[in-house]
């Protein structure tokens, strides 16, 4: 009997990242004034989620992945504690924290692309959407906080859109035999 791989598993955990992502991104979109002790709290608590997951996948994961994984995971817990620990400090300590961890994140996700089998072209658009919003963030620190929030929230939006439908799809190759039917022997 061969086991279901963790990631098929835990296929609600990319669910609940997603629930969670859009939920912020629509906050983010209804509330633009929101603070930036607000937004640094929300920048911090997805952080710290993202690097438990990535922790995990680190940890559990493909073997091949493991290092990026658990590079990532670091920096996104590094970000997330600096952003719940000095929330309201600056604009410009959050669109550092934020603007970094973005780019870090995509272009590890555009290496990982690279590396895996089948829809490649889902972790390259997910990693150079990343990346440059990393970019931009980090290109224009004087952006206003409602920018930010904006911007903010376009990408958490599409990041837990991404992350609801791999979760969705990995849920359905939990049930998937991961071994080939056997032949029957016939004696003519």
């Amino acid at each position: 009997m061969n086991e279901v791989p963790a990631v098929a598993r835990n296929w609600w955990l990319f669910v609940v990242l997603g629930v969670i992502c859009v939920a912020t991104g629509i906050a983010a979109m209804v509330w633009p004034h929101i603070t930036l002790l607000t937004l640094g709290i929300l920048a911090g608590i997805y952080l710290l989620i993202a690097a438990v997951m990535e922790i995990i996948d680190a940890i559990s994961g493909d073997a091949g992945g493991r290092a990026m994984s658990a590079i990532l995971g670091v920096l996104a817990l590094i970000a997330g504690l600096l952003c719940i620990r000095r929330p309201g400090e600056s604009l410009l300590a959050v669109v550092i924290v934020v603007g970094v961890y973005l780019v870090a994140a995509g272009v590890l996700r555009i290496v990982r692309a690279f590396g895996s089998e089948g829809n490649r072209w889902w972790g390259f658009a997910a990693g150079a959407v990343d990346a440059i919003a990393g970019i931009v963030v980090l290109s224009w620190p004087e952006l206003g906080l409602v920018t930010l929030a904006v911007f903010f929230a376009i990408t958490m939006l599409f990041r837990g859109v991404f992350s609801i439908v791999i979760g969705l799809k990995l849920r359905g190759l939990r049930d998937v035999d991961p071994t080939p039917p056997q032949q029957s022997a016939s004696f003519a």
